[in-house]
């Protein structure tokens, strides 16, 4: 009878846990249909999700009743949602992009200019336990960029513990207070790291993007998705770790604390922070290092 009162107290105890949790649906309000790869965060928390190739996503924290979620992806609108129900349908509102015309031609005989160059040091990374981070790095405009203006191509060290983790890059715009602001690309940029340490080239060429003269920032977003997910095993047992254990692939090679530079920032808790102004947060060591390669 103990027995039986001990499975039912677990039962109702593991059946309160999941009616706390929030689950959702995030929709294209024109079209009716899933939005991928949304990122999510309850603001001011350190709480989010990445929602699926369905547009489902869910947040496993209890109490999130009453606080605001905040949204955002490529090609719509940021929203802010109230959490009144632990079942959500967030509609989001496609953004009007602008196309500009393209004045200048790429040279037919290219040259190609690095900047930022990558070595061989890969003592520092930086990685999500479960957490949408977009970290980027700040690549101020020089006059020497002029004879090769266009963007060729971007090269990161990965570190994963899978095969073909699934990330995305954003290319932003300086906005007027100094940080990441519109999204200089009209498509979403996925990539995938190999398993194990890795330089990764991502080819932005077909964009004929140019470096604009404020410069840009670079940034690198971790996709809360099961199939990037991974739980380490003890060596020794065999056995599953856990799941406070597990992380979700891959982490991204950042500078050093001897290497502290002014030019990184965090999108946390629904907003951009400067990395520099994180002091005693592990948010710090959060500098990502890109190699950004320039063609005429």
């Amino acid at each position: 009878m103990r027995n039986v009162c001990l499975l039912l107290l677990l039962f109702q105890l593991s059946a309160g846990l999941a009616l706390g949790q929030v689950k959702g649906t995030v929709l294209d309000k024109a079209t009716g249909k899933p939005v991928a790869y949304a990122n999510i965060w309850v603001e001011n928390e350190n709480i989010g999700a990445t929602s699926s190739e369905k547009g489902e996503f869910q947040l496993a924290q209890i109490n999130l009743l009453g606080k605001t979620l905040v949204i955002s992806c490529l090609g719509y609108e940021k929203a802010q949602v109230a959490i009144s129900d632990r079942n959500l349908r967030v509609l989001l509102k496609p953004s009007a992009v602008a196309l500009k015309e393209v004045t200048v031609k790429k040279s037919t005989k290219r040259s190609k200019f690095i900047i930022n160059k990558l070595d061989g040091n890969t003592q520092y990374s930086f990685g999500s336990n479960g957490t949408p981070w977009i970290v980027a790095q700040y690549i101020p405009y020089k006059p020497s960029y002029a004879a090769t203006p266009f963007l060729d191509e971007i090269s990161l060290v990965t570190l994963s513990n899978i095969r073909n983790a699934t990330f995305r890059l954003h290319l932003y715009a300086v906005d007027k207070n100094g940080q990441p602001g519109r999204e200089l690309l009209s498509a979403p940029l996925l990539a995938q790291a190999p398993k194990g340490v890795r330089n990764v080239k991502v080819d932005v060429s077909q964009h004929d993007l140019q470096m604009p003269p404020q410069g840009l920032f670079i940034g690198f977003e971790w996709l809360i998705l099961r199939r990037n997910r991974h739980e380490p095993v003890d060596p020794e047992t065999g056995v599953a770790e856990g799941p406070s254990r597990a992380s979700y692939e891959p982490s991204l090679r950042c500078y050093g604390p001897e290497q502290k530079s002014p030019n990184g920032w965090i999108y946390h808790q629904g907003k951009w922070r400067s990395t520099n102004q994180c002091e005693g947060d592990a948010i710090t060591s959060a500098t990502p290092h890109f190699q950004l390669t320039l063609s005429n």
